[in-house]
């Protein structure tokens, strides 16, 4: 495929890495302009800010107000980490702690990750090839068992130099770079036809807040699968507070542990992951791009469904 030149544009994070100071500042000022709230005092907002400082996860949300491919996989592997090594947990600070184990829309990513892999299980054969886009550093893919499946191709295709770099690493790391190729490219330029017999999207479509974009991302892909292909893929559902049509199960979310979700996404940090969809949206969306025979799990409390369609 030829390198195209592109203007690099990430919705997800900052390509050039951003002052930590100068965003702290910025943030400060913001929320004592704003000041106390019926939800949270000022004084409350900086104490938090402060404490996000001092972890490097707090930091890439402050620099980012996203999240870059090394700490999603610092996300959606945690529980994993935090299994065979202990003593990492135990050497977090309270509130990266608290981040990668009671925040809502954390647990989901990671229930969300274990979904996907799956369904990759299941879906993937000898012979097959399997893209990931965005695929960060790719652990989707490069994590499963692929033992038994010497012939399969992976496509790694990312805006993010440091991510496909990752990725490379990654492959590398499982002997499995003979099976890999990777791709930078802006996943609205992509126009690759009848490709891949599996492909896997985590981490557009709830920045993407306009619509349309959503189902040209998903056209696409339609495009770059091969017949009879699958696409896997998630998107965020919208809270109560938001939408009558929210899914949210109550049952299954602390509150205590919401209302912190809040005040750090949502007040202190805007961060931009917030494009939320109903399941009746998200499903007319892929329709539009022509995918059929559409399937839906959700985790536990309903925030972040992962979703699987046919070509």
């Amino acid at each position: 495929m030829e390198k195209q030149n592109i203007e690099i544009n990430l919705i997800t994070h900052n390509l050039v890495e951003q002052n930590l100071s100068n965003a702290v500042f910025a943030i400060r000022h913001k929320i004592i302009n704003t000041g106390d709230t019926s939800e949270t005092t000022v004084t409350e907002q900086l104490n938090i800010l402060d404490q996000l400082t001092q972890f490097g996860f707090g930091q890439c949300l402050i620099t980012n107000r996203g999240i870059t491919g090394s700490w999603t996989r610092h996300m959606v592997l945690y529980p994993k980490w935090r299994k065979e090594m202990p003593e990492v947990a135990a050497s977090l600070t309270p509130l990266n702690r608290w981040l990668l184990e009671k925040c809502p829309v954390i647990l989901a990513t990671q229930e969300r990750f274990i979904y996907f892999q799956k369904l990759l299980h299941e879906n993937l054969k000898e012979g097959m090839t399997a893209m990931s886009i965005p695929c960060g550093l790719m652990d989707d893919l490069l994590t499963l068992n692929l033992c038994y499946l010497p012939s399969i191709k992976l496509i790694g295709i990312d805006l993010d130099e440091a991510s496909i770099l990752g990725a490379k690493e990654t492959a590398k790391k499982y002997n499995l770079e003979k099976l890999c190729n990777f791709i930078k490219l802006d996943a609205w330029q992509l126009t690759l036809q009848n490709e891949a017999n599996i492909i896997t999207s985590n981490g557009l479509n709830f920045y993407q807040h306009d619509e349309e974009k959503v189902v040209e991302l998903y056209r696409r892909i339609f495009l770059a699968l091969k017949p009879k292909g699958v696409f896997i893929t998630s998107f965020l559902t919208p809270p109560p507070s938001i939408s009558d049509e929210s899914p949210w199960d109550m049952n299954k979310i602390n509150l205590a542990d919401l209302r912190m979700q809040k005040i750090i996404m949502s007040d202190i940090l805007s961060v931009r992951f917030q494009a939320y969809r109903t399941e009746k949206q998200t499903i007319q969306q892929l329709t539009a791009a022509g995918f059929d025979n559409i399937k839906l799990l959700y985790d536990k409390a309903k925030l972040f469904p992962t979703i699987w369609c046919f070509k």
